[in-house]
């Protein structure tokens, strides 16, 4: 019970990360109506903050409350093992991506870093990010569904698996703006339902206890 409450939680908080991440396109011309006023530092400034309340919250819902709802699972259900690496793919990922940056930042000043060289880690870190997160939501989805048989789950494993696809057909510039918010407005659909039915499968639980 208590790892499908966090699990719930979590959710919450994708949610509301993903909806500011949706409307990123209003808050640059919000800061653009700013910079007219106040100057192009306070648009840098208002920029920055939103993206760093964007990341926070994503941050705090993996680790904070995905992961430790996922390892909780995974010590009642060894099914759950694959969703728990998942979030430590996730977490793998990001060090390395950052650790790439970082080192880039701190190397140029001084010496010629290769821009391929910093690329494919990049890549790289994006990449075991990426496995992380399917496995983390994507399966995690379908592995709920087949312990607690709520149609929702797989619902939102079909959002999760779609907005992917919309998402990356939108990066790679096919209608990129319209494509790639509709791929992330799926994935926002995919956390409710996740929401949603975990909500059930607490209430059934519940009412059977």
């Amino acid at each position: 019970m208590s790892a499908l409450k966090l699990l719930r939680s979590g959710f919450i908080y994708l949610f509301v990360a993903m909806i500011m991440l949706i409307e990123f396109p209003e808050f640059v011309r919000i800061a653009i109506y700013v910079s007219y006023y106040y100057g192009m530092m306070y648009m840098i400034i208002f920029l920055t903050l939103i993206l760093l309340a964007i990341v926070v919250i994503f941050l705090y819902a993996i680790f904070e409350k995905i992961r430790y709802g996922m390892r909780q699972l995974s010590e009642i259900d060894s099914r759950f093992r694959i969703c728990y690496t998942g979030t430590t793919l996730i977490l793998v990922g990001l060090v390395v991506l950052v650790l790439g940056v970082v080192v880039f930042v701190a190397l140029s000043a001084e010496y010629t870093v290769s821009r391929s060289l910093v690329l494919a880690v990049l890549y790289v870190g994006g990449i075991i990010a990426f496995i992380g997160y399917i496995l983390t939501l994507v399966v995690g989805a379908f592995k709920l569904h087949g312990k607690y048989r709520n149609p929702l789950y797989v619902a939102a494993g079909i959002f999760f698996v779609l907005s992917i696809f919309l998402t990356f057909t939108g990066l790679l510039g096919l209608d990129a703006v319209f494509t790639t918010r509709v791929g992330l407005g799926g994935t926002a659909v995919g956390y409710v339902l996740m929401y949603i039915a975990l909500g059930g499968t607490i209430k059934k639980l519940n009412t059977q206890s």
